[in-house]
């Protein structure tokens, strides 16, 4: 009897410690910030969340119930977080919100009791942009302690590639200057943050930016970063850790006549189109390289707002910087113009073969990129 109790009583200790699981919701964008920027506070959050008794359960277990309910991941409910919970035997469930006021980071979070749905723990923090790493940690620390139970099972945070603190950079053959630890994991590149790093000449450096995939190579082999997977210009997800190939204090000017739209690969785009239309050949022979590259184009198509005008398309950036892109129609090869204040068609350096090249192509219900004929005449505008 005396072993079948303590079977029991083990047994009942089980299932009391395996009824103890959490989870930290996707937080929510508010005023002045992206969900992307978000996702990544959201992640380091997550990081340092740890309250003593709880197992943590991972992200790709809540994306798995999402995807089975069919639920929109861009709007979830605050029910319908509830439910993701009861459908994972979650106890708790945390969730989030991110604004932007007055150039400050606040951030709102609270524990729900997912049984009862009622709130178990609140938690709120104000700081500065510089130092959002440090902000969600404490305020992670602290919520953390509000519901903690005493030990129990936790899932480890991933050792940092920098476990000490670190308040200069690292300089690695004489010119590159990397940042001197992560800023988190991103779904997209967290333009908002590095702008507001810029802006405050962190370290002395307003030039900070995603490496390129060579540069990446240079800081692995100087053991610099860890082995998991970081975004560069060509791959926009991961592990963020910036470069600079600039002096401190150097402030990287827009050059005359040109917008900066705040594109990841640092392009800036000129206010006005070329005159008239040119062939492919003449364009590439009269702009050289200061024709965008098919990959230029896409970037502008894929990563702004366009909205159309009733001839054309506002094209606005991610920093709110816009350019107007006119219909200006086309010139087929025959020489006739064709449908001005309708489509607009604009060459890039890129050739197809030997008769085509690589083209943006927009109307009013939508833009996408094409391969049109040499001989046609299109809209040409500049990049630096």
């Amino acid at each position: 009897m005396k072993k079948l109790f303590s079977l029991c009583m083990i047994c009942l200790f089980a299932v009391s410690a395996m009824a103890q699981r959490a989870a930290v919701m996707e937080f929510k964008a508010g005023v002045g910030i992206s969900q992307a920027d978000v996702d990544g506070l959201s992640g380091i959050f997550t990081t340092y969340f740890r309250p003593s008794g709880y197992t943590m359960i991972e992200r790709t277990q809540i994306d798995r119930i999402i995807d089975e309910q069919q639920f929109q991941r861009s709007s979830l409910t605050e029910s319908q977080m509830v439910r993701i919970g009861e459908l994972l035997n979650l106890s708790k469930i945390v969730i989030g919100d991110v604004n932007i006021v007055m150039g400050q980071y606040n951030v709102d979070v609270r524990v729900i009791n997912v049984e009862s749905g009622t709130i178990a723990a609140t938690e709120g923090a104000t700081f500065a942009g510089s130092s959002y790493r440090e902000g969600m940690k404490n305020l992670a620390t602290k919520l953390a302690s509000q519901i903690a139970i005493g030990a129990g099972p936790t899932v480890s945070a991933q050792p940092s590639a920098n476990p000490q603190p670190r308040t200069t950079p690292y300089v690695i053959y004489g010119y590159l200057k990397v940042f001197p630890n992560d800023l988190g994991t991103f779904d997209a590149e967290p333009r908002q943050v590095i702008s507001r790093l810029n802006e405050s000449q962190q370290f002395g450096y307003g030039s900070w930016r995603l490496p390129t995939n060579e540069e990446l190579a240079l800081m692995r082999a100087n053991n610099l970063i860890g082995s998991g997977n970081y975004m560069t210009r060509e791959n926009k997800k991961g592990i963020v850790r910036l470069v600079t190939d600039k002096e401190k204090g150097v402030v990287v000017t827009v050059p005359a006549g040109y917008v900066d739209l705040g594109l990841s690969s640092g392009t800036y785009w000129k206010e006005t189109n070329e005159s008239g239309f040119y062939n492919y050949d003449n364009a590439v022979s009269k702009f050289g390289d200061k024709l965008p590259t098919k990959e230029q184009l896409e970037e502008l198509k894929n990563e702004c707002e366009w909205t159309w005008t009733g001839n054309g398309y506002k094209v606005i950036g991610s920093n709110g910087e816009s350019i107007m892109l006119p219909a200006a129609g086309y010139r087929d090869c025959s020489g006739g113009v064709g449908r001005v204040g309708a489509v607009g068609g604009y060459w890039s350096s890129t050739p197809y073969d030997l008769d085509l090249a690589r083209s943006l192509y927009f109307d009013s219900s939508g833009v996408d990129m094409y391969s049109d004929y040499r001989c046609y005449g299109l809209s040409v505008r500049l990049v630096q």
